[in-house]
């Protein structure tokens, strides 16, 4: 091996060793601690289950029902205090801020509270929650074009952000990709708001199996690359100033760190998860 190749190669190690470091340490950190940074809401509120929800092979929809009104800007998260556990879970929220009831769409895992939600936790359960996160859409965004990108369970927080927004004049344009068609979780809710809303628009990608969803509806075999994005910013750019255009991503943090560094647009992002 020449010196050139081995410095190479010793710097390949060198940043596959600082990913992979990091990545370990976001998993062995707790919510809280990962989270320490970020504004918080000062009271905790109690809510009730009213629901749980199977919308997918492994994705539970939990409806919460708050004793007193609970305000949160689209794109905020909570952290999630269940019984029994001091260990506390972090989820974005989905609802639309204007709902009286809260939803979080949780993954299963092994993490104690995933766990509690998918296996322990039935209708009429006590729960506290905290509003928290510093990446959010303002209710009173004058934006005239949101660029959403989501991946997996990331699409959490970017649907509370269409939800919220789909009576304004604000266009909403979606990409989402999931492994497969069975999680592409809020499908029908998508479909419906793009079939009653001209502002909002929805482009699928799956990265395994089939993507046949029906007739109507096509998804791309691929995940979503920097050059679909960046033809998409392109495109708005050249109708609208930049000023008036926001780009929000959600999804693992593999993708955040790829994409983030290749769009030509500012991303908002919080990797807390």
């Amino acid at each position: 091996m020449t010196a050139a190749s081995l410095a190479l190669h010793s710097r390949r190690f060198t940043s596959l060793l600082a990913t992979s470091t990091s990545v370990l340490s976001r998993i062995m950190s707790t919510h809280l601690e990962r989270t320490n940074g970020n504004t918080r809401e000062p009271e905790v509120e109690n809510c009730t289950v009213s629901s749980i929800t199977d919308i997918s092979p492994t994705v539970k929809l939990l409806q919460l029902a708050p004793e007193r009104p609970v305000t949160f800007k689209p794109g905020q998260w909570v952290d999630f205090f269940i019984p029994r556990t001091n260990m506390v879970g972090g989820y974005s929220l989905c609802s639309d801020p204007q709902s009286p009831n809260l939803e979080l769409a949780v993954k299963y895992s092994t993490h104690p509270p995933a766990h509690w939600v998918h296996k322990t936790c039935k209708m009429g359960e006590k729960v506290l929650v905290r509003v928290g996160g510093d990446v959010f859409l303002e209710p009173d965004s004058r934006v005239k074009v949101v660029l959403l990108i989501a991946g997996g369970i990331g699409i959490n927080p970017l649907l509370s952000m269409i939800r919220a927004g789909v009576d304004t004049e604000t266009k909403y344009h979606l990409l989402y990709s999931a492994a497969t068609v069975e999680e592409l979780i809020f499908f029908d809710d998508l479909e419906k708001l793009t079939a009653s809303h001209d502002n909002v628009t929805v482009e699928y990608f799956i990265t395994k199996g089939t993507v046949k969803l029906d007739n109507l509806v096509k998804a791309n075999r691929e995940r979503i690359s920097p050059e679909a994005v960046n033809k998409l910013v392109s495109d708005y750019k050249s109708r609208f100033d930049e000023s008036d255009m926001r780009c929000f991503l959600c999804g693992p943090p593999p993708m955040i760190d790829f994409l983030s560094k290749e769009i030509k647009m500012k991303c908002e992002y919080e990797k807390w998860w």
